[in-house]
């Protein structure tokens, strides 16, 4: 029996790539020899996570690569084919992000935030016509990051985390809302006329406050059909 030098775990006299690992059993790996079972645990998350990412890499060339070759088949030169491939290429990017920067929001909230802006650009530089990427995509990408940035950054602050992030989670969302009306009548009209988005948010309020009002009594540790002696 033979024993993996890089993860430690025994292999039969045959094996000449460690299963687990992926390395040569004979080769010591880079720094110090993991024998315990977290190290071999991380091995095996990192190997994991690269061969998805590798599969995931595959994938997106051949479908970028089919849906350029039919576009050019049918259309003499590639015009559909152009947006699905950023778009793919996109979202690898993003879950190349995921994977690579773990839990780290200082690489994955930057790295989602370029994509998005990089695939917009191209995509505005793309379409004919009205030039909209700084009037409409530029803000409202910023107002949908930096909510979510509130979001997380409120759960993270919360020290009893329940139905207060869900009632702060609504309420954000409707100021989202009226947000996008905003920058959508500005864009096509010239100035605001709030409608939909009003009425969403109108809508939203009483939920969001029954939500806060539910949570911080049982904070309290009572129950609703005690207060109201149901």
């Amino acid at each position: 029996m033979n024993i993996c030098d890089n993860c430690g775990v025994e292999l039969d006299d045959n094996f000449k790539i460690c299963p687990l690992c992926g390395k040569n059993p004979l080769t010591a790996a880079e720094g110090a020899t993991l024998n315990n079972p977290s190290g071999i645990i991380q091995i095996y998350n990192r190997e994991v996570r690269k061969f998805f990412w590798e599969l995931a890499g595959i994938i997106a060339f051949c479908a970028v690569s089919v849906g350029t070759i039919v576009d050019l088949i049918t259309n003499r030169k590639p015009t559909w084919s152009l947006f699905s491939g950023i778009s793919i290429f996109a979202a690898w990017t993003i879950l190349t992000v995921f994977l690579h920067a773990g839990r780290r929001l200082l690489i994955i909230i930057p790295g989602l935030l370029i994509t998005t802006l990089a695939s917009l650009v191209v995509f505005d530089l793309l379409l004919e016509g009205k030039t909209w990427f700084l009037p409409v995509a530029l803000p409202l990408t910023l107002a949908v990051f930096v909510s979510t940035g509130i979001i997380i950054v409120l759960y993270k602050a919360a020290n009893f985390k329940g139905l207060n992030i869900l009632a702060f989670s609504t309420l954000i969302l409707s100021g989202l809302c009226i947000v996008i009306e905003l920058l959508l009548d500005r864009f096509e009209n010239g100035f605001a006329d709030l409608r939909w988005s009003l009425i969403a948010a109108i809508s939203i309020f009483p939920v969001s406050a029954l939500l806060l009002f539910y949570h911080y009594r049982l904070k309290r540790g009572n129950r609703l059909d005690s207060y109201f002696h149901i």
